[in-house]
């Protein structure tokens, strides 16, 4: 993953060093991930510790509120290893 600061200098933009294909369907009847948002294009999740995602189909993903890539890096992979094909 490439990690940039977005423009709110709050979040994190996650970008996949490789090309992914994300199944969006695989996060809406987990426990831990609450789906707050749900468009044909991308998803807007949290997971039940708190960290908020915005996650797209080809695994670009803003992580909010996030500064730190190492944290960053965590989340992005839980994301990943739910909906990655």
């Amino acid at each position: 993953m490439i990690f940039r600061l977005c423009s709110d200098r709050l979040s994190l933009e996650a970008i996949p060093k490789r090309k992914l294909t994300v199944d969006l369907t695989r996060f809406e009847h987990r426990a831990d991930v609450n789906v707050m948002l749900r468009t044909p294009y991308f998803l807007v999740i949290r997971f039940d510790d708190g960290s908020e995602v915005t996650l797209r189909k080809d695994g670009r993903m803003i992580i909010r509120r996030i500064r730190d890539e190492r944290v960053a890096g965590r989340i992005a992979q839980r994301a990943l290893a739910i909906g990655t094909v």
